[in-house]
């Protein structure tokens, strides 16, 4: 990963098009910023040289794992992001027509400044890059034989590929990348929120999340923003408990229930891992429950697009967050602290206002204010503390070092 990077600005020099692939459920999350800097700049730089070819086209990848909302994301985008924008099903042979033609076309409109098209494929850990390349010289060379291996855990491409031929006529060619992994993802709630997300789906090994933790955060998310019917509860009752309300609605995993249990949501991860556990017959000698293989399958599940078909009414994907919130203060730099929902006299929290194309724009530029702008070296982005402390040891060490020549360079009394 760290060799990518710095071979990134040498193989952007001979590259025409930035075919760079995210995960559509996480729009925002899988954003790499020093990625972003770092095309922003190939794209100021082959400008100010006087032109030559430097297309950037972001495929979003399984579409099929959502249900619907593509052209209010893709409008959302364009008032902050200059990229063409694909969104790609797995198995769909017309969304990879479809972007095998983006690139022919790209290819034909520049023949005379460009003989052979150059594709640079970028992206983080595990979306799908290897398989849309198969998918695009499957497209553009007669159904040829795939020349990259795929994994559904992340990391397998380690090193940069050699020229991969996707098309005959006109030539176009492109380049596997490994897996752009953001250094630091931030700090405080937001920025261990963000690790979560991308472990979710896969985009960090398995090792580094637990399973147990990460369908605690799964179930979390369902409850709050993957709903599909209302279900009344009392106000008053909550408020009794001395907790915390929540307005719960009918949540995707409802649908995982025995039908000889009650279909009724819960707050506690445990209960639900119980309840699943029926269901799979998962259980540990003496009759317990076997939580860990539970909390394995319950992740699947999710993963190849169990919740898909249940409507959001808070949210869309996992980035997207409709809940209307309150102001930070501006000296809560850090976000250490939980974010804050406006609610009604009911205790229900309130949705923004608008279409869900302008609830995505508002997502959309709190993202760019609060992530993308603080710049990759700043604090709450970019380098990580341990980092920060290492830079700092560092030059203390090149102090010292300075010192020592000095003393040596001194003459001798």
């Amino acid at each position: 990963m760290a060799t990518f990077t710095r071979k990134l600005p040498a193989l952007l020099a001979q590259t025409h098009v930035v075919l760079e692939v995210r995960d559509v459920r996480l729009p925002l999350t899988s954003i790499n910023p020093t990625l972003e800097s770092a095309l922003q700049k190939w794209k100021k730089g082959r400008e100010a040289s006087g032109g030559g070819v430097c297309e950037r086209i972001v495929v979003y990848s399984k579409r099929d794992l959502i249900d619907g909302g593509e052209e209010a994301l893709r409008n959302a985008l364009s008032k902050h992001f200059e990229h063409r924008t694909h969104f790609n099903s797995n198995g769909s042979p017309k969304d990879i027509h479809d972007l095998q033609s983006t690139l022919v076309s790209i290819a034909k409109e520049n023949a005379e400044i460009a003989p052979a098209l150059n594709v640079l494929v970028v992206g983080m850990p595990n979306m799908g890059k290897s398989t849309l390349l198969n998918s695009l010289r499957w497209a553009g060379t007669n159904n040829a034989t795939k020349a990259m291996r795929t994994s559904a855990l992340p990391g397998l491409t380690q090193k940069t590929s050699e020229r991969l031929k996707l098309c005959h006529d006109p030539p176009i060619y492109a380049v596997d990348s490994p897996g752009v992994m953001v250094p630091f993802l931030g700090r405080g709630n937001e920025g261990r929120e963000r690790a979560f997300k991308l472990a979710l789906i896969a985009g960090m090994k398995d090792s580094l999340y637990d399973d147990e933790a990460l369908s605690a955060y799964l179930h979390y998310k369902l409850n709050r923003l993957n709903p599909s019917s209302a279900l009344s509860i009392s106000p008053v009752s909550q408020a009794e408990t001395n907790g915390p309300y929540y307005p719960y609605l009918e949540p995707a995993y409802l649908s995982l229930y025995p039908t000889s249990i009650p279909e009724a949501p819960t707050d506690s991860i445990e209960e639900l891992l119980d309840i699943l556990s029926h269901r799979l017959n998962a259980r540990l000698r003496g009759g317990e429950p076997d939580i860990k293989r539970t909390a394995k399958w319950f992740l699947k599940w999710w993963r190849e697009g169990g919740a898909t078909k249940a409507p959001m009414t808070h949210g869309w994907g996992f980035d997207f967050d409709f809940r209307e919130r309150k102001p930070r203060s501006p000296e809560d730099v850090d976000a250490e602290g939980p974010t804050e929902y406006v609610v009604d006299e009911n205790r229900q929290e309130v949705l923004q206002d608008g279409s869900l194309q302008e609830r995505m724009e508002r997502e959309v530029n709190r993202f760019v204010t609060e992530v993308l702008e603080t710049g990759e070296n700043t604090r709450g982005f970019g380098i990580s503390v341990t980092r920060e402390r290492q830079i700092e040891k560092a030059e203390k060490r090149r102090v010292r070092e300075e010192r020592r020549q000095r003393k040596r360079a001194e003459p001798r009394r």
